[in-house]
């Protein structure tokens, strides 16, 4: 299964589950995780309900101390409510869907391919643009 189509899945099942287009049903401060590890350890998109609208975004990683990091949670986009409560249920659901694989797709961007290793990993887990941290503390001898 695509990554586009486990995505729209998903997202369709929380926005009947939680009745999403509905301001008053909604989720009240809480993220709904898709965590996209079978594409990449480190790809986790979410959805959340406040009181201006959806928003939608992914996890990133932030370094604390250069030996510690801890998860982020970086907004990429938001629908208002007053959009929502605009639009018919099927208009609705394909808004938010093409929101949140916006949202995705911009995330999957921002990986860089390693010089050494190939693998594609996140910005924030970099030696520098082009080399991972485990490719660094193997050619460069770099500590971690």
């Amino acid at each position: 299964m695509s990554i586009t189509v486990h995505a729209t899945q998903w997202i369709h099942f929380q926005i009947k589950l939680y009745n999403l287009h509905s301001k008053t049903r909604s989720l009240k401060d809480q993220k709904l995780e898709l965590p996209l590890s079978e594409f990449h350890q480190n790809l986790i998109i979410f959805t959340s309900a406040a009181h201006h609208g959806l928003t939608f975004g992914y996890q990133a990683i932030q370094w604390d101390t250069p030996y510690t990091s801890f998860p982020i949670y970086i907004e990429h986009q938001s629908i208002p409510w007053s959009t929502l409560e605009q639009r018919s249920h099927k208009r609705i659901t394909e808004h938010i869907t093409a929101i949140f694989l916006e949202t995705m797709f911009y995330r999957q961007s921002q990986f860089k391919q390693c010089q050494f290793c190939f693998e594609f990993i996140i910005p924030e887990s970099l030696f520098d643009h082009t080399t991972c941290q485990n490719c660094a503390s193997r050619h460069f001898g770099v500590v971690y």
